[in-house]
């Protein structure tokens, strides 16, 4: 696997950005509070927020390790 750059954020599109923000909460919080919520033609957005959200949390991880 590539070692993901907040960088490659900048190539990510998401479609509706509503949804993709309450996937990377979910993500980052670890719970799935706002996925219920997400209208069914929104939930691929809020599939690519959740991929995202788990990608910045990999790279802090990765950085804590750093030091």
């Amino acid at each position: 696997m590539d070692r993901f750059e907040l960088e490659d954020i900048k190539e990510i599109h998401v479609g509706d950005l509503p949804s993709a923000k309450k996937g990377i909460i979910d993500s980052l919080t670890g719970k799935d509070t706002y996925k219920d919520e997400i209208p069914f033609e929104h939930m691929s957005s809020y599939k690519k927020g959740h991929e995202i959200g788990t990608q910045v949390e990999n790279l802090l991880k990765g950085d804590q390790r750093d030091y």
